[in-house]
């Protein structure tokens, strides 16, 4: 593996976490975890000099911190991911709103929001849904959602209704996510105080727009597509920051499954998806088309039959090798789709499994270097603890959180 130079910036540490996005106004409608934050975008822009005339792409868009902080900085940006909730998230965040309109239009929606009304949902849901939202909860969510649809309004503000509505699910739920997975609990919450709690979050968005300054115009866009392959034209962007998912098992259709499968996709659909996203999880198994050009990093052959001589499962080795292939086709597409001198940030966190170190950071820039980037560096930004898990076999040993820095020659 050849040398990168490596840049310590632990001055950014928190900005490689979700936790102040939860305090920031428009960020906080929706959090995804392992999210960056605005600071860094706005670092990054600063750093590299972009204006108004640049483009930024973020093709793991998850919950839109790139876009809102591109808009807050006044640089056009677009944004894709395979999940529609983190679609939605990011177009509601960016979308410029009429606020007084936003305001009448909850006015009438309140008026209709009776507990009395609602005795059955509307229609079947999965049994996930039906299992984390039981009986009443579940009929509270379905009233409020269909009070929503059925109040005449633009599709813009639609979403932004609907976006409260699924962001307060996880304090009905009884699955929770915790990691990577979802955890049962019991609640002692009350459906009756579901619209209250929709109401707290309407109000609280509605304050945020009103306290805005980020800039507007049609000059922010986001849509479903994969990574690896972006509906965009050659050469169309001047810099890149985003963050795939990290090689750690998570599956966020299973961490937002309640979500998912309550407001946007069927049971089927979202196995769909599962299937096809980023190989960072052992369920994955995306059909990629064209990977030539592709060859495993003999470092990272090296570690694989270390971990199959430790006896780790067949399917964490195929998702390790999945993931790297994949960091290829969506690094090869990143280089197709920007200009040349373009910008290109993506954020990676280290792994370790059986306590074998993997450096994914690394194994990114050797891999941007075969998709025909240049890495100009590495910035280290964040040691993570190992799980107590891994902890308890193989003793404390950190992972570094890294910004891998890219230049298109």
């Amino acid at each position: 593996m050849a040398p990168y130079a490596l840049e310590d910036r632990l001055s950014w540490r928190w900005w490689v976490t979700p936790k102040p996005l939860k305090d920031k106004p428009i960020h906080r409608w929706f959090v995804f975890p392992h999210s960056f934050t605005s600071e860094l975008v706005h670092a990054l822009i600063d750093e590299w000099g972009l204006t108004p005339k640049d483009r930024i792409l973020d093709p793991f868009v998850g919950a839109g911190t790139t876009l809102l902080a591109a808009k807050e900085k006044g640089v056009p940006a677009t944004g894709y991911d395979l999940l529609p909730l983190a679609v939605l998230t990011s177009r509601v965040k960016i979308t410029d709103y009429q606020i007084p309109r936003l305001v009448d239009l909850w006015h009438s929606l309140q008026k209709n929001l009776d507990l009395t009304q609602w005795s059955l949902p509307s229609k079947s849901y999965p049994p996930l849904v039906e299992q984390a939202l039981p009986g009443d909860f579940l009929k509270v969510f379905d009233g409020i959602a269909q009070t929503i649809t059925s109040t005449p309004m633009f599709d813009h503000e639609r979403d932004f209704f609907s976006l409260a509505l699924v962001s307060i699910i996880p304090q009905y739920s009884k699955a929770v996510a915790t990691g990577g997975w979802l955890k049962w609990i019991h609640t002692k919450k009350d459906a009756k105080s579901i619209p209250n709690s929709f109401a707290n979050k309407v109000n609280m968005m509605l304050e945020d727009l009103n306290n805005s300054s980020s800039g507007n115009g049609p000059f922010w866009h986001v849509r479903v597509a994969d990574a690896r392959k972006l509906p965009e034209k050659d050469a169309n962007f001047t810099a890149v920051i985003t963050s795939p998912p990290y090689p750690n098992r998570h599956d966020y259709t299973r961490i937002f499954g309640v979500e998912l499968m309550f407001g946007f996709l069927d049971w089927v659909e979202t196995r769909q998806v599962r299937y096809q996203s980023f190989h960072s999880h052992p369920e994955a198994r995306p059909l990629r088309g064209n990977i030539a050009g592709y060859a495993q990093p003999e470092r990272l052959s090296q570690i694989l039959n270390g971990l199959k001589k430790k006896g780790m499962i067949p399917r964490i080795l195929s998702m390790l090798a999945g993931y790297f292939l994949d960091m290829y086709l969506s690094l090869r597409e990143v280089r197709r789709v920007c200009q040349k001198g373009a910008q290109i940030a993506f954020i990676v966190g280290n792994a370790q499994y059986l306590g074998e170190p993997i450096q994914v950071d690394e194994l990114t820039a050797e891999i941007g270097e075969q998709a025909g980037l240049l890495c100009e560096k590495i910035i280290a930004v964040r040691f993570r603890g190992n799980s107590a898990q891994q902890m308890g076999k193989y003793g404390r040993l950190p992972s570094r959180e890294s910004i891998v820095i890219f230049k298109k020659n």
